[in-house]
C-alpha cells in the first residue's frame, strides 16, 4: 500500500476511534494510543516511516492550533498557576526523569538521553489543555 493510502487508512482509524472515546468518556489521546498499539500488532500492517517535517505539518501544528483555539483568554488568566505547573514544570520534570533513566540504565550519552526525554515528555499543548 502506498504512503498516501496508509495515511488515509490511519486517519480513518483515528476518526473511528473518536466515537467510542466520546461514548465511554475516555480521553481521545488515550484512545489513539490504544488504536495505534492495536494497528501496530496487526501482522499485515505496513511499516510506515514519516518524514519529520510532514509529521510536524500533519500532526503537531493542528494539535497546537486546536489547543490554542479552545483556550479562551479568561480561562488562561484564571488558571495560570495550574497551566504553568503542567505546561512548564511537568514537562521539564518528565524530560529530566526520562533522561536520567536513559543515562543510568540504558547507558545513553547525556545529549541523546535529553533528546529522548524531550521526545517522551508531554507537549505543552497537551499539558495545558489537560
Amino acid at each position: 500500500m502506498a504512503f498516501f493510502e496508509s495515511m488515509l487508512t490511519l486517519m480513518l482509524v483515528a476518526l473511528i476511534a473518536l466515537q467510542p472515546s466520546r461514548k465511554l468518556g475516555i480521553p481521545y489521546p488515550t484512545m489513539l494510543a490504544i488504536a495505534g498499539v492495536l494497528v501496530a500488532m496487526l501482522p499485515w500492517a505496513p511499516g510506515i516511516s514519516i518524514d519529520p517535517a510532514l509529521a510536524l505539518a500533519l500532526f503537531i501544528a493542528p494539535a497546537l492550533f486546536d489547543a490554542a483555539y479552545d483556550l479562551p483568554p479568561r480561562t488562561l488568566k484564571q488558571n495560570w498557576i495550574p497551566l504553568i505547573s503542567l505546561a512548564g514544570i511537568a514537562v521539564v520534570l518528565t524530560a529530566a526523569a526520562v533522561a536520567w533513566v536513559g543515562v543510568a540504565y540504558a547507558g545513553l550519552p547525556l545529549a541523546a538521553a535529553i533528546a529522548l526525554g524531550a521526545i517522551v515528555a508531554p507537549p505543552d499543548a497537551a499539558a495545558a489543555t489537560a
